[in-house]
């Protein structure tokens, strides 16, 4: 049987859709650690670059479809190419690092998962997006809770805190958490929709769902996404409130652009101050002791490392790797650690304040050009909602780091989209959530 023309495209997308299920998925960490785990227990020979090999493989087709998809560089926005500039100067980082290994190899990896990010963007509406997402968080949330389940080796830590596939509990909180919140917006979208053959079954599968990924979000023991999530939902139901009054064309784009925004970002920065201000205390009611779980004497360390170098850094994840960084003062106080725990320290120790300034015109241009698309797009709040989670997150862990899916869905979330097809029609579409 002969496939129309209308079905091959359609065909062709479908699969490209299930790629980005499984670049995700991947991107998790979890299951590639999972699947080279057992190797690494019987060779001596490093099994790294094996790692870095399968990440590279998946997200390879990727950049050869947004290749092909994209005019380089004409359909690059400014943002896009800030972004660019950002990763080339991490890049260069190996020259002053004596092109450390480290710093080549993390650099690149920066770099691919980057465009991977706005390979999503450039080929992917909203709602196929938090589709995807939501698919992968849970295929990988379900493979953990098997795991768990059935007792593999690893996958509970010796305090009882569930890990599944990812080895820690702060590397499962997060994947769980975005598993929530792009459930909760299909719930939201099922609830809406008032009529549909299987939407009492839609909302039983999505409420087993939510109820599994709470029950193992708790399990973890971890609070590193919490005050994240809080952030997500409020970003929410903000730009909710201001994408209803744009639809009633009772704010125009002057407005948003020289009032809303500049007022959201100087909010924004002042909120979430407040609250990791008077998080060690709010943590206390709640029994914790200590909310940033010691991270605070390998901050201060990373800190007066930057310090020290404070204009270009010490190249890119390669301070860790440093013996000249490892010796300094109070180097006693972060005995194991490898990594800063906080992706904007990562990025000012690497890089840096010229990767500091670079990755902060990123982040805000990108948002200042993405208002139209957030107040226009269905489900355009979730730009700068789920660019706020990880960014929130970020302040826990370093997440801005190649081959996470964090860092490629915060891109994602910050490159315009080339997707056109939910686009409001009419400036008196009804608002909706």
């Amino acid at each position: 049987m002969m496939l129309s023309n209308r079905t091959i495209p359609q065909l062709r997308h479908y699969i490209e859709c299930c790629y980005a299920v499984f670049v995700i998925v991947v991107l998790t960490q979890g299951p590639v650690i999972k699947i080279w785990r057992t190797a690494e227990l019987y060779t001596s020979v490093p099994i790294t670059p094996t790692h870095q090999m399968t990440y590279l493989l998946i997200q390879l087709p990727a950049l050869l479809i947004l290749a092909n998809r994209v005019s380089l560089p004409h359909k690059f926005n400014r943002p896009t190419s800030v972004l660019s500039l950002f990763l080339f100067w991490l890049m260069l980082s190996t020259v002053w690092t004596h092109l450390s290994r480290y710093t080549m190899i993390d650099s690149t990896t920066l770099a691919i998962t980057a465009f991977v990010g706005v390979y999503l963007a450039k080929s992917f509406s909203n709602r196929q997006i938090i589709i995807s997402t939501c698919i992968a968080t849970h295929l990988c949330v379900l493979i953990s809770y098997a795991g768990i389940k059935r007792n593999w080796s690893e996958s509970i830590d010796p305090e009882g805190n569930w890990m599944g596939i990812y080895f820690n509990r702060n590397s499962l909180a997060p994947v769980v958490m975005v598993g929530i919140l792009t459930l909760s917006i299909l719930v939201l979208e099922v609830v809406r929709s008032r009529s549909g053959s299987y939407r009492f079954a839609s909302m039983a599968l999505l409420a087993d769902l939510f109820l599994l990924d709470s029950y193992v979000f708790i399990k973890t023991g971890s609070v590193t996404s919490l005050l994240a999530a809080v952030w997500f939902v409020f970003v929410w139901f903000a730009w909710t409130v201001i994408r209803n009054q744009r639809l009633r064309q009772k704010i125009n784009s002057q407005v948003l652009q020289k009032l809303i925004y500049p007022i959201w970002l100087a909010g924004s920065i002042l909120i979430c101050w407040i609250g990791f201000s008077f998080a060690q205390p709010m943590m206390k009611l709640f029994g914790k002791n200590d909310f940033f779980s010691g991270r605070g004497a390998i901050w201060h360390f990373n800190w007066t490392g930057f310090l020290e170098r404070p204009l270009i850094g010490w190249g890119w994840m390669a301070a860790w790797s440093t013996p000249e960084f490892l010796k300094r003062d109070l180097w006693w106080t972060v005995g194991g650690a490898n990594w800063s725990h906080n992706g904007y320290l990562e990025i000012l120790l690497g890089g840096g304040l010229v990767a500091g300034l670079l990755f902060v015109l990123y982040v805000v241009w990108s948002g200042y050009v993405k208002l139209d698309q957030v107040c226009e797009l269905k489900y355009g709040q979730w730009s700068y909602s789920m660019a706020a989670f990880v960014l929130v997150s970020a302040t826990q862990e370093s997440f801005f780091i190649g081959n996470h899916f964090l860092w490629a869905l915060l891109i994602a979330c910050l490159t315009t989209s080339s997707i056109s097809d939910e686009r409001h029609l009419s400036t008196n579409a009804q608002p909706r959530i």
